[in-house]
């Protein structure tokens, strides 16, 4: 996703912040050199994905195959999974002795209009290439826009990919902006504190989003195509928000930003962050809606704990380093434009300071009365065939 910076909306009597993607580029802060922790994610997910196109109908008039990414960001990790699912389409073509590489393959790396495409399109050429790879084995293009928009003609894609972009919304409902409004989301910049009718607000935009997602992809995706979606979620839909801890700890930093006055509490309730995590009930209300269309052939849920997430690291303080390179790689320049470069800098390092916290008290407590560690992600693999 790429970046717009921020604006102020008078009608709404507040400073608005607008974040529409990643830190482009290639620098300390891009999200090309700070998305190692998405990187692993997709390792995981992606032999899910495998299963799916190892099954997939072939016809003999396939002349050209279209694969979409569909919020693909500026990162290597997009092109690297690109070309995993490009050899698994290849053999499968083989399997079918459908010649030695089957019909040729077009790719389209879709995300909003101000990502970096150039840096993309960098990466994308200078991968290397053995001697006697003197042709790309597949064509690429870049394609601007909104994945709840329409993208593409009827039916001329065959496997659609999205992954980590379904919890971003299209917009913060504009009653969250709003001050006069029973949802106005002030002294929060996430919605894990926030009253019932901000959340409800929320809601609302993601299921119209996924919506609009849907129907684009029910009528973009051929008749046997396929479908694969990855996004975060919140496991139990018992609850309005299921929180965590270092979701908590995201708005302690808010909060000490202003009590130290580095921020206003003015920037501060202007900024809210276009995500929500979505139930599983959710999912599947939205999802059983357009079963005429759509055949579930997957649905996974992926739970990382605390406990897991920590097992890779040596210490806490490199763990917590590692989690806020994501944080760097997704709003580096957007917070730089909002609240200036030396407020940024002190955000990143309490928010370091905060996750390593948090992860020593969760470290310490688990070890000394061996209770369950809490969970950090869960995630939605979902791989639907387009009927």
């Amino acid at each position: 996703m790429g970046q717009e910076i921020t604006s102020s909306d008078s009608s709404l009597g507040n400073v608005e912040f607008r974040f529409s993607g990643m830190s482009p580029g290639e620098g300390d802060n891009s999200y090309a050199k700070n998305s190692q922790l998405q990187a692993k994610a997709v390792n995981v997910i992606l032999p899910r994905f495998f299963e799916a196109i190892k099954s997939m109908n072939l016809t003999d008039s396939d002349q050209v195959f279209r694969i979409a990414d569909l919020g693909c960001s500026s990162g290597p990790n997009t092109i690297s999974a690109m070309e995993a699912v490009i050899d698994q389409v290849r053999a499968r073509y083989r399997e079918a002795e459908a010649g030695d590489s089957g019909p040729e393959i077009q790719v389209y790396f879709q995300d909003l209009p101000a990502t970096d495409f150039n840096t993309l399109i960098k990466l994308l050429f200078s991968q290397p290439r053995s001697d006697e790879d003197k042709v790309r084995n597949y064509m690429s293009a870049a394609v601007p826009g909104s994945f709840y928009d329409r993208l593409f003609p009827k039916s001329t894609i065959n496997i659609a990919i999205s992954t980590f972009g379904l919890h971003w919304i299209s917009e913060v409902p504009a009653a969250v902006r709003d001050r006069a409004s029973p949802a106005y989301n002030g002294g929060h910049t996430h919605i894990y504190r926030s009253s019932l009718a901000t959340i409800e607000a929320y809601a609302e935009q993601a299921t119209k989003d996924l919506d609009n997602f849907l129907a684009a992809r029910a009528h973009e995706i051929a008749p046997g195509g396929l479908l694969f979606l990855a996004f975060m979620i919140r496991p139990r839909g018992d609850e309005p928000y299921r929180t965590s801890l270092w979701q908590h700890g995201v708005e302690d930093v808010w909060d000490s930003l202003v009590l130290e006055g580095a921020v206003s509490e003015e920037l501060r309730d202007g900024y809210n962050t276009p995500t929500y995590s979505r139930s599983l009930d959710e999912v599947n209300t939205q999802l059983e809606s357009y079963s005429s269309v759509f055949e579930t052939q997957k649905r996974e849920v992926i739970t990382y704990t605390i406990e897991n997430f920590l097992s890779s690291y040596p210490d806490t303080r490199e763990a917590a380093r590692v989690r806020v390179t994501a944080n760097r790689g997704t709003s580096t320049l957007a917070l730089e434009a909002y609240i200036g470069e030396s407020a940024t800098r002190l955000y990143f390092q309490k928010l370091e300071d905060a996750f390593n916290e948090i992860f020593t008290r969760e470290k310490i407590t688990r070890e000394r009365d061996g209770t369950e560690s809490p969970v950090m992600t869960s995630i939605l693999v979902l791989s639907l065939r387009r009927k």
